[in-house]
Formats: C-alpha cells, structure tokens, sequence
C-alpha cells in the first residue's frame, strides 16, 4: 500500500497549497474565500479513487467496500455543492446524498462489527450536543421553519454516523479510532456549515475550516488500515 501513502501525502500538499491561496485571497477580497473549485475536486474525486483502489485490492472486505460506495456518493455531494449539479438548492442536494452516504458508512462500520452498549452512551452524548448546539447556534427564525427542521435532523443523522464509529472502535481499539475521529470530524464539519449557511452566522475562513475538517473525516474512514 506504498502507493496509498503517496496519494495521501499528496492530498494533504494539495490541501495545504490551497489553503494558503484561499487565505491570500481573502485578505484581498475581505471575503471568507474558499479552496479553488478544481482542488475541492481533485480531493473529492482522489478520495474517491483511493477508496475503490483500496477495495479491490481486498474484494472479499466489506469495510472496504462500502466506505468505497460511501465515498463515491460523497463525492456526488460535493459536486452538488459545488453547484455543478443543476438543483433547486445546492444545500439540499447535498445533504440528501451525504445522508444515503453516511448510511453506507454506517453499514461499513456494522459489517466490521461493533459494541452495541457503547453505542446508547455516545449517542446521548452526541445527541445532547446537536441539539443544544441547533437550538443556540443554527435554529433561525429568518429560515423556512421546515428547512431548519431539516438540518436539525440530517445533523443527529450525521451524529448517529459517528456514534456507529465510536461504537466500532469501543469493540476492537487499535486502528479503529481512526475513524471515530473521521466520524467526530464530520460532525464538526456540518456544525460549522449549519452555523454559516442556515443560522447566518459568520466564522472566518468558515469554507477552509469545513473543507479540512471534511477531507479529514474521509481520510480518517478511508485510509484506515491501508
């Protein structure tokens, strides 16, 4: 798997490079400026590469395999986000297919095998979190009611995604809190976005700040055990 190192290697540079263009930009622009559409691509699509290389060289692993549908369903959603998939909104186009892709992680994550017990506790915990944080943070009253609605229920969608990672690496340790990370990450990352986009609430360098926490949520699912 040398060749998987050198891919992530490469990301991780490629990010890097376009985060310090995008911060160079926004002191010009006095705009929160975010990473250049072709390297938001470029990630999305690696990642996506990366996964499917990595599963066929197993076939006969179905952690692999779904992260693998996983990821390529998440990278639908990024070119929704991107607006390069014509929708009546971005946002919801993407939030849909990133909901159908967290399932396929959360059926990585059972197919592995995982602690059911500790599953119940960090769901109160993550559960307690969203919504405290929706209700402060996200809950706008200039937003479409149902909109608002929405984002507190995809947020406890994307929370019961990491709670499956958690559970996961309560059951066997190791590796596996690799993606309990990746699982945490994503949580942060569509914090950020609900507090941004729905709640209108600003945070500098709000799109860097969702991007590298996102491209590390999928690494963090993708690369483990390579």
């Amino acid at each position: 798997m040398n060749e998987m190192y050198i891919l992530l290697i490469g990301q991780v540079i490629l990010f890097l490079f376009g985060t310090i263009y995008a911060i160079r930009r926004s002191k010009q622009t006095k705009k929160n400026e975010p990473l250049p559409l072709f390297i938001r691509l470029l990630l999305s699509f690696s990642l996506t590469g990366a996964a499917i290389w990595m599963w066929v060289q197993d076939l006969e692993a179905p952690y692999r395999q779904w992260a693998a549908i996983g990821m390529a369903l998440s990278t639908i959603g990024d070119l929704f986000m991107a607006g390069l998939i014509p929708f009546g909104h971005r946002l919801i186009g993407g939030m849909v297919t990133f909901a159908i892709a967290h399932c396929l992680y959360v059926t990585a994550f059972l197919k592995t095998g995982i602690s059911w017990n500790s599953l119940f506790i960090v769901l109160t915990g993550y559960g307690l979190f969203l919504i405290i944080g929706w209700f402060f943070f996200i809950r706008n009253h200039k937003q479409d009611r149902l909109f608002t609605i929405g984002a507190l229920v995809y947020g406890l969608w994307v929370g019961g995604m990491a709670c499956f990672a958690f559970a996961l690496a309560y059951s066997y340790g190791g590796i596996w809190w690799i993606p309990a990370l990746g699982g945490f990450l994503f949580v942060i990352s569509d914090f950020i976005i609900g507090i941004t986009d729905i709640g209108g609430r600003n945070i500098k360098y709000d799109p860097l700040l969702v991007w590298g926490t996102y491209v590390g949520a999928q690494m963090c699912i993708i690369y483990v055990g390579m």
